[in-house]
């Protein structure tokens, strides 16, 4: 296939960036039918490259670049996208539809990174954005920045921190790359989850099978993760705020305490030890507290609640300081950011001894 002689976007621009409207077009007007695309023998490499897209946004975060050298590979790249799309509406879960559009804006972030600034600035344009590039530097007009950094909340971002010019906002590249990231993740999520039909999961139904068991096991592994040693310095700023406000004697919101006693359990410490962090406050009751820890850690209730997530926290007003992996898109739960630190600084620990 031929890309139109009015598309000045290549098939391999296409397969690298399919939710432009341009790649929409294309796809509409030169690719297959919706028949020919989910049951024709020419594109099973496409729904196997779909499938994989899923997968790998589940397993790895991202979905990962692949070499597109041959129009055959570009055509596979370019219709696998609206059947990734297809498999995760169709699964249907929140979490799987979250990963999946993180997972594919990760991808085109590192995809523009590696263009040319003239390439990146094109695709700026696509993307609605007021931009250019002046004095060796991206720039943006205000609002649009604003729209564009509306979900990165921590203060680095914050306009009165940028350099600001005539109403425009400088930027470096790698800053620049990140607001796009922000736009594509949005005109990725629109018409997710997208209809189904009868046809669609009949068709995929033992691709849905493996989406789905591979979302239980990835879902089981986050809440089998070892802890160990609780580490104070590794938790998230809200966290870490809370303890700090307990410590100070501040007579903390229902709320926060909450969120603190079940994350201090989520991560390790014992009835004993949380009670301890809460006899700072002025107003502590031994038996006070301790059924009411109690009945947060399941002692009382049965049920050992989970600390709320990010956008609970928020809603809360419980939310502070928010650092640069809180600003990750994927980031969404304090346990998340604390296991992740985990992770990094045992990482480093054994890159550490096997250096000695």
């Amino acid at each position: 296939m031929v890309p139109p002689p009015d598309n000045d976007w290549s098939l391999r621009d296409m397969a690298k960036y399919p939710f432009l409207e341009d790649a929409k077009e294309y796809i509409k007007e030169e690719g297959p039918s919706f028949d020919e695309l989910i049951q024709d023998r020419l594109w099973g490499e496409a729904r196997k490259r779909g499938k994989e897209r899923v997968l790998q946004t589940l397993n790895e975060g991202r979905v990962l670049i692949r070499d597109l050298e041959g129009e055959i590979k570009q055509e596979e790249e370019l219709f696998s996208y609206p059947i990734a799309r297809m498999l995760v509406s169709s699964v249907g879960d929140d979490y799987l539809l979250r990963r999946y559009t993180l997972g594919e804006a990760e991808r085109v972030s590192e995809e523009i990174s590696r263009e040319e600034d003239d390439k990146i600035l094109k695709l700026s344009s696509r993307l609605d954005l007021n931009s250019d590039k002046r004095k060796g530097e991206f720039t943006v007009h205000f609002s649009d920045y604003l729209e564009s950094t509306e979900r990165l909340r921590s203060s680095g971002w914050k306009l009165v921190n940028q350099d600001l010019r005539d109403g425009r906002v400088y930027l470096g590249k790698r800053r620049f790359v990140r607001i796009l990231k922000e736009k594509v993740s949005s005109i990725i999520s629109e018409g997710l989850p997208a209809p189904t039909s009868d046809t669609i999961l009949e068709k995929f139904n033992s691709e849905l099978e493996d989406i789905k068991e591979e979302l239980e096991s990835v879902r089981t592994r986050m809440e089998e993760v070892d802890m160990g040693e609780v580490e104070t310095e590794l938790f998230p700023p809200c966290m870490k705020k809370l303890l700090a406000g307990q410590k100070e004697g501040e007579n903390l919101s229902h709320e926060g305490r909450f969120a603190l006693t079940a994350f201090l359990k989520k991560v390790g410490l014992s009835e004993d030890e949380i009670i301890d962090i809460f006899r700072e406050a002025p107003d502590f009751d031994i038996d006070m507290a301790s059924y009411q820890i109690q009945h947060i850690i399941g002692e009382i209730s049965g049920t050992e609640y989970n600390p709320p997530g990010c956008d609970t926290m928020k809603t809360n007003g419980i939310c502070f300081n928010p650092d640069s992996l809180c600003d990750q898109d994927w980031m969404n739960h304090p346990i998340s950011y604390y296991s992740i630190k985990k992770k990094n600084e045992d990482k480093d620990q054994e890159e550490k001894e096997e250096k000695e």
